[in-house]
């Protein structure tokens, strides 16, 4: 079941020289997402937001610069279902 509430991650790859420039434009963009994987070997990072701002990342996204070469790799749910 989904709720508003979950957890979304979404994976871009972009050049690496562009990585800390995208998470300088994040940062001033209270609250939209956070990057919680940083891996600039591979060119990947994951965004993490909630399930409710999913349009609004993307929208966002679509209007970054095309000199970041971001590319939209894949996105899930976060399964924070706790079995007991």
């Amino acid at each position: 079941m989904q709720n508003s509430a979950q957890t979304l991650i979404v994976e871009v790859s972009m050049p690496a020289r562009q990585q800390i420039r995208f998470q300088n434009i994040l940062q001033g963009e209270d609250g939209l997402a956070v990057v919680r994987c940083f891996d600039s070997e591979k060119k990947r990072m994951q965004l993490w937001t909630v399930l409710d701002q999913k349009e609004v990342l993307y929208d966002w996204l679509d209007g970054l610069p095309r000199s970041l070469e971001l590319q939209l790799l894949r996105e899930w749910l976060w399964d924070d279902v706790v079995e007991k």
